[in-house]
C-alpha cells in the first residue's frame, strides 16, 4: 500500500495497543503520525514515512525526515527515526522535565523501554546534558550509557563523552542580603545647665 499526500495523517490498526510508556497516560493516547508519504506492508508488520515526519502519543514526540515502524504480535515493537538530527521528547514521569534526545539515527526499543542514539547524539534533561557518539537510555529508569565522540580522523579511539551538570550555584537558591536597618535618630546634645550668680 503507497500512500502519497502532501498533509498526510495516519491512524492505523497496526500503531494501536503499544506497550506501557514512560507515563500511564502517553500509553492511553492514539499514536498519530503525520509525513510528506507513507508505505504500509501490513504482512511484513512494517510502516515507512518520509518527508517531515512527526509522531505524537500523549506526550512522546518524534520528528524525523525518515520513520521506520516494525511491530510484533500486532503492537508497536521497533522505531526507527533518521534526520539531520532526529528528535525525540517525553516526559517520564509526572512533574518532570521532559527528556529531549538528537541525533543522526534514533532507534527506539517500545517494549524495552529503550532509547538507541547513534551519530553525534545528545540527551538533555533540565540543565544536565550527555553527549556522545552513541547513547543507551533506558526510559523506566532514566539509566544512561555513553561511548565517545568519534575522534579526529588518523586519531585512534572513540573520543570522549561530555556531561555538563548544573553548578551548585546554580542549584542553590541566591541568597538574599538582609536589609539594611535604618540608622538610628541623632540625639541632640545635652545643653549644660546654666548658672546664675547670687545678687
Amino acid at each position: 500500500m503507497n500512500l502519497q499526500n502532501p498533509e498526510l495523517i495516519l491512524l492505523t490498526a497496526l500503531l494501536l495497543a503499544s506497550p506501557a510508556m514512560a507515563l500511564d497516560s502517553d500509553r492511553q493516547q492514539p499514536l498519530k503520525i503525520a509525513a510528506d508519504s507513507g508505505v504500509l506492508d501490513e504482512k511484513a508488520g512494517t510502516a515507512t514515512y518520509t518527508g517531515n515526519v512527526v509522531l505524537t502519543q500523549g506526550t512522546l514526540k518524534i520528528n524525523a525526515e525518515k520513520l521506520h515502524i516494525r511491530t510484533a504480535d500486532g503492537k508497536v515493537d521497533i522505531v526507527s527515526a533518521d534526520g539531520k538530527p532526529a528528535n525525540f521528547s517525553q516526559v517520564p514521569a509526572p512533574n518532570e522535565a521532559a527528556v529531549v534526545a538528537s541525533a543522526k539515527n534514533i532507534e527506539y526499543r517500545v517494549r524495552e523501554q529503550t532509547l538507541i542514539l547513534k551519530h553525534t547524539a545528545s540527551i538533555v534533561q533540565n540543565e544536565n546534558v550527555f553527549k556522545g557518539e552513541e547513547i543507551v537510555y533506558e526510559i523506566q529508569s532514566q539509566r544512561l550509557q555513553a561511548v565517545g565522540q568519534a575522534g579526529a580522523k588518523g586519531q585512534e579511539g572513540k573520543g570522549r563523552v561530555e556531561m555538563i551538570l548544573p553548578s551548585a550555584a546554580e542549584i542553590a537558591p541566591e541568597a538574599k542580603p538582609a536589609p539594611a536597618q535604618p540608622a538610628a535618630p541623632a540625639q541632640p546634645p545635652a545643653q549644660k545647665p546654666s548658672q546664675n550668680k547670687a545678687p
